[in-house]
């Protein structure tokens, strides 16, 4: 099996470090190999990582396809979907607001700290697209994949205004990670779970591996930086938390640490997340969409159009990104797909955090991924 991905790369992290831990053998290659023009962009219709190719030839794009794949295919050594609901519901909020919500904190500890960064980022994206290259080389063809990863900013809303708040909420997430790890080796316990590979997104490639915001996760939050480092080995890894059970937490519990992040992601991301719903059905009524519609105007583009939302003590200007919807969705489809008994337990924990809104938020239409790409599902009554 061929995994196309590079280190720098935000989602390749997550789909690495799961085959890692599930000693699912994979051979990583990069995107600028010929291959990848050759065999995966005609099906993808995009330039995107990570990539898998199965030895059949089958290719499967996206992180939550990707794990999601091999968690159908019973390859995987353990699930990491708890099978309770509240740590479900918790481990999906947690991928989605790793994967999702923290783009504007990734990118901008990137790009605009390039005092820090740049010489070592040069050979980072040089290499993902001419691997084998010289050093000199690697660098001058480095700013082919740079720029236009630089003006993600703008579009994110990353400016002079909101990047205090940015900043802000990465400290203080730092701090509450820091806490929950002194005492526990993953955020569920004993095992990884699908919240931890989705925090391994920004947390490893941009902000662990690059120089500057690495600097400030191993000086001021050194059990983030380990568990970084335990997400990325082959075994469990955690000789700190001796006789540790590697399970989930007993009895659906989560336990206050866990609880203060989600508050966190309660206040920073579900107010986004309602806003963005709400622009998209405004679209959808603005324009005419047909069920495998594509959702963007070509497959390589993310967003349909601009937003403003409130993001603690300012408003961004951000972008709607429809494939939001499909990681929402997983959210709301496990909720519903629950007996009355469960909802209750759900709904009742989940209104105390002050993230009741997120377990019922659906726009008008689905978003579905059939054949690699985000397309419009059926209208939702």
């Amino acid at each position: 099996m061929s995994l196309y991905a590079a280190p720098m790369s935000m989602y390749s992290g997550k789909v690495r470090s799961y085959f890692r831990k599930q000693g699912i053998a994979f051979n990583e290659v990069m995107p600028g190999h010929p291959s990848y023009g050759e065999k995966i962009i005609p099906q993808t219709k995009r330039g995107i990582v990570p990539v898998v190719e199965l030895a059949d030839g089958t290719v499967i794009q996206d992180t939550v396809d990707i794990i999601d794949h091999f968690e159908q295919s019973g390859q995987a050594t353990f699930s990491v979907y708890p099978k309770t609901p509240k740590q479900h519901i918790a481990a999906l909020i947690i991928d989605m607001f790793g994967s999702e919500g923290m783009l504007k904190v990734a990118m901008h500890y990137r790009w605009n700290f390039l005092e820090h960064n740049k010489a070592f980022i040069e050979l980072e994206f040089g290499d993902h697209i001419a691997p084998g290259a010289t050093p000199d080389v690697v660098r001058q063809v480095a700013g082919k994949v740079m720029q236009p990863m630089q003006a993600y900013l703008p579009m994110l809303g990353v400016n002079e205004t909101t990047i205090p708040a940015i900043e802000a909420q990465y400290l203080e997430l730092l701090e509450l990670l820091n806490q929950h790890f002194e005492q526990h080796p993953y955020l569920l316990g004993g095992l990884p779970s699908v919240a931890d590979y989705g925090l391994m997104a920004p947390l490893y490639a941009h902000l662990s591996r690059d120089p500057y915001p690495g600097m400030i996760m191993k000086s001021k939050a050194q059990r983030v930086y380990r568990w970084v480092e335990r997400m990325n080995a082959e075994n469990a890894d955690m000789p700190e938390y001796p006789d540790y059970p590697p399970q989930f937490f007993a009895n659906d519990e989560l336990p206050d640490t866990l609880q203060a992040i989600l508050r966190l992601i309660a206040r920073d991301f579900v107010p986004e997340m309602q806003c963005m719903v709400s622009e998209i059905n405004q679209w959808l009524d603005e324009n005419t969409v047909e069920e495998g519609q594509c959702v963007t105007a070509k497959p390589r583009l993310k967003s349909i159009k601009a937003m403003d939302y409130p993001f603690r003590d300012v408003t961004v200007t951000g972008m709607v990104i429809p494939y939001q919807l499909y990681m929402l969705q997983r959210i709301t489809d496990y909720f519903t797909q629950c007996d009355s008994e469960q909802q209750t337990i759900i709904s009742d924990c989940y209104t105390t955090l002050d993230l009741q809104n997120l377990i019922s938020l659906k726009a008008k239409r689905r978003v579905e991924r059939p054949d690699l790409i985000e397309v419009w599902g059926e209208e939702i009554a």
